[in-house]
């Protein structure tokens, strides 16, 4: 249909995430994770901190929060078995 627009109601950002991962291979296997997660993509590691495209990002979305429903679970378990 020409002229339409996308129904699809989504807000993509980049977003900052902290990660307590002290390994170079933890936080590759982390940003590798979070990639293969559908809506995020890891863009870059710089010290502690990964930056992710993220497909639905809410205006004003607290680097806390975002670090949580991104890393949170995929860092406990990292974390079972690299530093």
């Amino acid at each position: 249909m020409a002229g339409s627009t996308p129904a699809l109601p989504i807000r993509p950002g980049v977003v900052a995430v902290h990660t307590d991962l002290q390994s170079d291979l933890g936080r590759l296997i982390l940003a590798n994770s979070i990639t293969l997660t559908p809506g995020t993509l890891s863009v870059d590691i710089l010290g502690d901190i990964i930056l992710i495209h993220w497909i639905d990002c809410p205006p004003g979305t607290d680097m806390e929060q975002a670090t949580q429903a991104i890393v949170g679970s995929f860092e406990r378990h990292i974390s079972g078995f690299l530093k």
